[in-house]
């Protein structure tokens, strides 16, 4: 076989991107949309029509798609919701199927812990849509740094300010939901629309090609300025892997202006900066300056061509894993561990207004506060901020559970 047949989970909203990548790549020759799940067929009756005139099989469940379609269907892809990833990846993996699973893999690392026992125990893969582990420059980053160039590396920071309205909270029954019909979602941030930017510097600095590392500690601050969802939108975390790196993330949805993921590496040997339109440049301290890009590869179609790619066999490993994985979720939920609470900002140093048909939340110099405090490497209390307030640090490196309805002192 030398061609591999996927079918998605879902029509609209991120599914319709997952659609709209495979079909970009199927003029590659190597990859075809075979099968698509509806479940809403009365909203989505248009769209049925026309992927049914191009000959792709509609299912109308999942359970459908996965009790009719394995002698057709190589690989099933799941942008679905959050607390929907482990069981759906598990059920895909056991019915047969190799997965392309959205990231964050899950919401829990016992849930990613079950993702990966249940690879071994089905010899299937579940691929994880990191799609920045599939850049160019981020591999490119990750092979500098493997080689020694800069050293050992100190410290890795990096900065990303990205407003979210009302409407981006109203999208779906999950969005801005800590919690979701009894399973735990953390749709924040750092877990969801900026997490791509904690997950790289955790791989960036791990010990070969494919793996991220492990964390020791984590110490994290979690706040909330918009008034009307339950998770996290502002939030700071340091953590320190267990090769000695620091690692330092802030990043917020409740600001007036956008500043797109920067990242700073600093290491014995030199600098490296890397920006969200992946320019990368390096300083070495011997003078050489090193300097690349993305070379045009867009890391979105990466992700179906490398899945392809080891489900062919041209390949041993994939890029984003769920064991490459589990080092992101061990920092998400250690991050919730120390703060103990998302902390609401009080309403006096906020402002909701409606602007250009935007119900926006501005939470009051945020963008000066993370600036200073990634130029400085701390935590929003160490700058003593008025609402801030001081965490502990956990530690991380045997974590194997994470419950936040345990009593703290329990």
């Amino acid at each position: 076989m030398n061609k591999v047949y996927f079918a998605v989970v879902g029509i609209r909203n991120f599914a319709a991107e997952h659609i709209k990548f495979i079909k970009q790549l199927e003029n590659e020759g190597k990859i075809k949309l075979a099968g698509i799940v509806v479940e809403d067929r009365r909203k989505n009756f248009d769209l049925e029509k026309k992927f049914k005139k191009e000959g792709i099989e509609i299912f109308y469940s999942y359970d459908d798609l996965l009790k009719n379609a394995r002698d057709f269907v190589d690989v099933i892809t799941l942008p679905t919701a959050i607390h929907t990833h482990s069981e759906m990846a598990i059920k895909a993996m056991k019915y047969g199927y190799n997965v392309l699973l959205e990231k964050p893999p899950a919401a829990t690392v016992q849930e990613v812990d079950k993702i990966i026992e249940a690879e071994k125990e089905t010899g299937k893969f579940c691929s994880i849509g990191f799609h920045m582990i599939h850049s160019r420059s981020i591999r490119k980053l990750k092979e500098i740094i493997s080689q020694g160039k800069l050293g050992q590396i100190k410290e890795i920071s990096c900065k990303a300010i990205w407003p979210r309205f009302r409407s981006y909270y109203t999208r779906n029954e999950w969005a801005g939901k800590s919690i979701c019909n009894g399973h735990i979602i953390l749709d924040g941030p750092i877990n969801n629309a900026l997490a791509h930017y904690l997950n790289n510097m955790l791989y960036l600095i791990g010990p070969s090609m494919n793996e991220s590392i492990d964390l020791e500690t984590v110490r994290a601050e979690l706040y909330r300025a918009h008034t009307y969802i339950e998770t996290e939108d502002t939030s700071c975390i340091e953590a320190k892997a267990i090769n000695g790196t620091k690692i330092h993330f802030y990043v917020t949805h409740a600001s007036n202006k956008k500043l797109d993921p920067y990242m700073v590496i600093e290491g014995t040997k030199g600098k490296a900066y890397w920006d969200f339109s992946e320019k990368t440049t390096i300083y070495l301290n011997n003078g050489e300056k090193i300097e690349f890009d993305n070379e045009g590869i867009d890391p979105h179609l990466e992700v179906f061509r490398i899945v392809a790619k080891k489900h062919l066999g041209i390949i041993d490993e994939l890029y984003s894993t769920p064991k490459n994985s589990r080092p992101f979720v061990v920092a998400v939920n250690g991050a919730y561990d120390s703060a103990e609470k998302i902390v609401p900002i009080p309403k006096n140093f906020i402002k909701e207004y409606e602007e250009e048909n935007e119900y926006k939340t501005v939470l009051n110099n945020i963008d000066e506060i993370i600036d200073e405090a990634f130029e400085k490497k701390v935590l929003f209390s160490d700058l003593g901020i008025t609402w801030a307030r001081a965490t502990k640090e956990i530690k991380v490196k045997e974590y194997k559970s994470f419950n936040p309805f345990l009593k703290k002192d329990a």
